[in-house]
C-alpha cells in the first residue's frame, strides 16, 4: 500500500522563540486586545522553503531527478513549489513581512506564520481551583499567590496567518511550545473551544465550564422573545442598534431584564459599581452572556514525580 502522501510545504516550518515584535506584527489579527498580560515567553513558527532539499515522494514508485515519463507527478511538484510561492506573496496581504536570510547558497526567504505569547497567570482562577482540587486557591493564603507564579503559566495569544491556516499549525506551535515555558503547569481559555479545541489536539486536558453568570438563561429567552438572538447580541453596538428597532413594551422588557442580569454579573464578580453606564452594559452581554470558555490544563510529565 502506498504510504501517506506528506505535504512538502510544512517541511519547512520551524518554532523558534520569539520576541515582542512579532507578536506585534500579528496582533491586529487576533480578536482580543493587543494587551496580553504580563508576557513571559513569545515563540513564533516561521517557513523557510526547502529549496535545497529533495521533493519528498508522493509514491513509493517516485525517485529523485527528472520528473519526465511521469508527467503527472511532474504536475504535483510543480504545483507544490508554485503554491509556496503563493504563500510567501499572501502574506503581504496581512501585513506580515518576509525577512531576507542568508541560508545555504545565500539564498533563503523567512515567512512569519504564526505567533503564542505565554502570560503570567492571573492569581485567581474558579476553573483552576476546580482543575487542580484548590491548590492554588489564593483567598487568605499568600503563598498560594507564589505557587501561582512559580508553577503557572497561560497561553494568552496563538496567531496563525489567515492564509495558513487549517494545516494543523495552530495545536503544533502549542504542543512544541509547552514544555519550553519551564513551568509545571500550563493553563489556557478558549472561548470556542468546543468549536476549534487545538488545545486538546495539543496535549492540553479540557475541563467543563463554570454554569454561566445567574440569569442568563432567563435574560436569554426574554431577548429571543422579543427578536433579538445570537446574532443581534454579538457586539455592543449591534445590540443597541437591535434596541432601537424594538416597539416600546419590548424594549422596555429587554432593557429591564439587561439590568437585572448584569447586577447578578457584577455581584458575582464583587464589582464596586453594581450599576455600570449603559455602554458598559451592553458590552458585558454581548462579550459573556453567550461566551462558555473551556479552560484547559497542562502539567509537564515530570510533574508528578516532582511531587507538584
Amino acid at each position: 500500500m502506498a504510504p501517506a502522501r506528506t505535504c512538502t510545504l510544512l517541511a519547512g516550518i520551524r518554532i523558534q522563540r520569539g520576541a515582542r515584535e512579532d507578536w506585534n506584527r500579528f496582533a491586529p489579527l487576533h480578536y482580543r486586545s493587543h494587551h496580553a498580560g504580563a508576557v513571559s515567553d513569545i515563540f513564533r513558527m516561521v517557513h523557510k522553503p526547502t529549496r535545497n532539499a529533495a521533493p519528498r515522494p508522493c509514491s513509493p514508485s517516485r525517485a529523485s531527478g527528472s520528473n519526465e515519463g511521469r508527467p503527472e507527478q511532474g504536475r504535483r511538484a510543480e504545483r507544490g513549489t508554485r503554491n509556496e510561492r503563493r504563500v510567501s506573496m499572501r502574506s503581504a496581504e496581512y501585513g506580515v513581512r518576509s525577512e531576507r536570510i542568508n541560508g545555504e547558497n545565500g539564498a533563503g526567504r523567512e515567512t512569519l506564520v504564526g505567533v503564542i505569547v505565554y502570560s503570567r497567570s492571573p492569581l485567581s482562577l474558579a476553573a483552576r481551583n476546580r482543575a487542580t482540587g484548590g491548590r492554588y486557591r489564593v483567598g487568605r493564603n499568600l503563598a498560594a499567590g507564589r505557587l501561582v507564579n512559580e508553577e503557572l503559566r497561560i497561553v494568552s495569544r496563538v496567531v496563525i496567518a489567515p492564509n495558513w491556516r487549517g494545516l494543523g499549525l495552530a495545536s503544533r506551535l502549542v504542543a512544541e511550545t509547552l514544555p519550553r515555558v519551564g513551568t509545571p503547569y500550563v493553563e489556557a481559555l478558549a472561548a470556542m473551544g468546543r468549536v476549534h479545541p487545538f488545545f486538546e489536539q495539543a496535549g492540553m486536558t479540557a475541563y467543563p465550564g463554570a454554569p454561566g453568570p445567574a440569569g442568563s438563561e432567563r435574560l436569554r429567552s426574554a431577548l429571543e422573545a422579543v427578536g433579538l438572538g445570537r446574532s443581534a447580541r454579538r457586539s455592543a453596538e449591534a445590540l443597541e442598534a437591535a434596541l432601537e428597532t424594538l416597539a416600546p413594551a419590548g424594549r422596555r422588557l429587554a432593557e429591564r431584564e439587561i439590568e437585572r442580569w448584569a447586577r447578578s454579573y457584577l455581584a458575582a464578580k464583587n464589582h464596586r459599581s453594581r450599576r455600570p453606564e449603559r455602554r458598559r452594559t451592553l458590552d458585558l452581554v454581548a462579550r459573556h452572556l453567550d461566551s462558555a470558555p473551556v479552560y484547559y490544563l497542562w502539567r509537564r510529565p515530570d510533574a508528578q514525580a516532582r511531587g507538584i
